[in-house]
């Protein structure tokens, strides 16, 4: 098991909600060995909005993780975090026509989804399966939920499904 971050890594990761089985779901990019940027989307009643500025999460320690899966590396000295901002702070906060029959309402998880594309339109990722990758990420999440006893903490899986 890893106990710290790997500077250059584009991470899936998703933390523990109150409801069992259910996740806040964001793209981090670590800024050293225990702190990452956290791409997400942020609610506050029905409102949702992209979190900006970018907060900072100390992921490793973090008492709610529940899945860090790696998707892809980046070189920060090329890829920004003001051209990731660019690139996920457009995405809207609504549920995507293509996603309305099965989607009832926004959730940041839709947002997740919606990143990944934009991510990997972009060239930043290269994501054979939008929904493999929702799939994998959940089922880590499920088996290391941060209220089980068997909770792990902090350690970094590897997609298979993105690169």
């Amino acid at each position: 098991m890893a106990n710290s971050l790997t500077i250059g890594d584009i991470l899936a990761v998703l933390f523990s909600r109150v409801e069992e089985g259910t996740f806040y779901w964001a793209i981090c990019v670590p800024l050293n060995k225990q702190i990452a940027v956290k791409y997400h989307a942020r609610q506050s009643g029905t409102h949702w909005w992209f979190e900006d500025p970018v907060p900072e999460h100390k992921i490793v320690v973090s008492r709610t993780l529940s899945a860090a899966i790696k998707i892809s590396s980046l070189n920060p000295d090329v890829i920004s975090h003001n051209i990731l901002c660019d690139i996920l702070m457009p995405i809207p906060m609504a549920v995507p026509d293509v996603d309305k029959t099965r989607e009832l309402k926004f959730m940041c998880q839709i947002w997740f989804r919606e990143a990944i594309w934009h991510l990997h339109n972009n060239g930043i990722i290269n994501c054979s399966s939008v929904d493999e990758l929702e799939k994998e990420c959940n089922t880590y999440a499920l088996n290391n939920q941060a209220a089980f006893m068997t909770w792990g903490a902090y350690e970094c899986k590897v997609s298979k499904y993105s690169a």
